[in-house]
């Protein structure tokens, strides 16, 4: 199996950028919540940690940076 992926490795998306014009209707997210019969509910924040959060900054930043987030 190792040897098969690493031979066609050229076909699988590596970057955010390697993944240009996904359509939105195949790869959104999408809950469908009915909040007329469940009230949304507030949930306490979470902490993260400082390292984790620049981290986590940083990915949002190369999404963006190659249209994968709006």
């Amino acid at each position: 199996m190792i040897d098969f992926l690493k031979e066609y490795q050229e076909v699988f998306a590596w970057t955010y950028a390697d993944m240009p014009g996904l359509d939105p209707s195949i790869v959104e997210h999408f809950l469908p919540l009915d909040t007329e019969k469940f009230s949304p509910k507030r949930q306490q924040l979470r902490r993260q940690w400082a390292s984790l959060l620049l981290r986590i900054k940083e990915e949002v930043v190369k999404q963006i940076n190659a249209a994968f987030l709006e």
